[in-house]
């Protein structure tokens, strides 16, 4: 009889191992995707303001070909503007967000006259 009771102890234990480890990985997996939603909503924010400050400053180059700032501020937060090549025909610059650790950026390469004419728009 010590035995029966011994083999059905060890079959509740290793049961019960197995359930707790079954609900870990679950709970762990589904963090896992909650993160990684979070992140692809946080980074998508982030590429639609990249976007508006890219064609703010394709706007205010249209406008004024000595445009040179480096920086750009809406209301959905701030962009860093650097310049490969500054005009006041062919530009090649970098639009790149700020404020998150997400980072995006992207690459626009086009030509002013009386219209912008655009060769590149890439983001990096």
């Amino acid at each position: 009889m010590k035995h029966k009771g011994f083999a059905a102890l060890s079959a509740v234990l290793i049961i019960a191992a197995v359930v707790m480890a079954v609900t870990t990985t679950v709970t762990l997996l589904a963090i896992g995707e909650g993160q990684a939603a979070l992140t692809v909503e946080l980074g998508g924010g982030d590429g639609y303001l990249v976007d508006g400050c890219a064609e703010d400053v394709l706007q205010e180059i249209h406008d004024d070909a000595a445009y040179n700032q480096t920086t750009i501020s809406l209301p959905e937060g701030t962009c860093g503007v650097s310049y490969s090549l500054p005009g006041p025909v062919n530009w090649d610059l970098t639009v790149s967000e700020t404020g998150t650790a997400f980072g995006r950026k992207v690459r626009v390469v086009f030509t002013r006259g009386q219209t912008i004419t655009l060769s590149s728009w890439q983001e990096i």
